[in-house]
């Protein structure tokens, strides 16, 4: 089978295949070695809480760049065996902004990466571990090939393993704390930095993105509306004491269609996330248990938009109201902070936008945060705290008179 070839089960995933894959990886990144794979290990699909659209498989391939010995830790992700979600992906274009993503996007920015280290390096490894202690490392997984067959709807991603390396996804009905809520805007904020550092230099034309995740679109919004609706049906069953809310939601339901179509660009325009929660960030921790690094994974609705596209999303669905009362301000400041000092590392001025600006963007953006809660209802009907923090979230857009 040929690199061109996707594969269409986890069973025709062969040692010609990932060895055809990793030597065209490692001669764009300037390796002149030659790859040989002598052995491929499966580890079997990831675990769960790793995506829900999609099949994924761990991998170890294992041989030579040149004369270096190479073990790679990759995570093939393929279409579902589900019909039903293959259709989802394929109405919504997941894949293929997945795709685009990573062949489009992600070299833009390592560039970006790359440029600021004074030069670009040309490792053997290809885990990452170089942009480990860059100056601004970027927090995406390393993806060694992305293809996407427009004629049979069919797509593979070969990503690196973050697990391998001791990432992991907390279980969602947790939520995030403080520490981890600091580390993923973090990550957040050298994504949109380098994202805008990359479009301000033309490494990004406008014109390039007509690919991106637009909710507006007609099938988006069909299926927006429709899941919203499920979740409101889930919410009313879930908190029958709570009559009043349902009725706001399902109100803000006859909204939905023009809030997803008036969507304005804002004073600062990023490539965002587009489905920033929980399930796709994944942690490292150190040997005591404290949270050290962010990652954030699945790249299906990536978009252009203002930050808080992406901050109102993540807070509303993956924290407490108990932890938003207490610290929205501290994170958003926190996010800010970085944001401005990543821009200025990619030696540009930054914009006119204030903290003030940003914090009200948050508080402007938590409806569309909510809607998006509500599209994801299925993660949080998975236990009782899921639910009730949902119901928080709903509460105190209520008592902020923004639904």
């Amino acid at each position: 089978m040929s690199f061109m070839e996707i594969p269409t089960s986890k069973d025709v995933i062969t040692v010609s295949w990932v060895q055809e894959v990793l030597s065209r990886y490692f001669s764009h990144q300037g390796n002149t070695g030659l790859v040989v794979v002598k052995s491929l290990d499966s580890q079997g699909a990831v675990s769960p809480g790793q995506g829900f659209l999609s099949n994924r498989i761990a991998l170890v391939a294992m041989g030579t760049v040149g004369d270096t010995p190479m073990t790679t830790h990759l995570m093939v992700k393929m279409f579902s065996d589900d019909p039903a979600v293959c259709d989802l992906v394929h109405d919504l274009r997941f894949d293929s902004i997945e795709v685009n993503y990573y062949n489009r996007v992600v070299p833009a920015l390592r560039s970006e990466v790359e440029r600021l280290e004074g030069a670009a390096g040309s490792k053997v490894e290809g885990s990452g571990e170089e942009e480990k202690h860059a100056a601004v490392p970027l927090p995406v997984p390393r993806c060694y090939h992305a293809a996407y067959d427009k004629s049979t709807g069919k797509s593979v991603l070969l990503l690196e393993n973050l697990q391998s390396k001791g990432f992991f996804t907390k279980k969602f009905s947790d939520g995030l704390g403080l520490e981890e809520m600091k580390l993923a805007v973090s990550a957040l904020a050298k994504f949109h930095a380098i994202s805008y550092s990359a479009m301000q230099r033309g490494m990004l034309p406008p014109s390039g993105f007509d690919w991106l995740f637009d909710a507006s679109e007609e099938a988006a919004t069909s299926v927006i509306m429709q899941v919203f609706h499920d979740g409101v049906k889930q919410f009313t069953t879930a908190f029958p004491d709570k009559s009043e809310l349902a009725s706001l939601l399902r109100r803000l339901g006859e909204r939905v269609p023009g809030i997803l179509g008036s969507e304005e660009e804002g004073p600062l325009m990023v490539l965002c996330h587009g489905d920033c929660w929980a399930n796709n960030i994944m942690f490292q921790v150190n040997e005591a248990g404290v949270p050290m690094e962010a990652m954030l994974v699945d790249w299906q609705c990536v978009c252009c938009a203002p930050p808080s596209n992406d901050l109102a999303f993540l807070l509303l669905s993956s924290t407490s109201r108990s932890l938003r009362q207490q610290h929205t301000n501290d994170i958003l400041a926190h996010y800010y902070s970085v944001l401005t000092t990543t821009v200025h590392k990619c030696g540009l001025d930054f914009p006119p936008y204030t903290l003030d600006m940003l914090c009200a963007e948050y508080h402007a953006e938590r409806v569309s945060g909510l809607l998006q809660c509500m599209g994801s209802y299925d993660c949080f009907v998975a236990d009782q705290a899921s639910m009730e923090r949902l119901r928080d979230s709903v509460e105190e857009l209520r008592e902020s008179n923004l639904i």
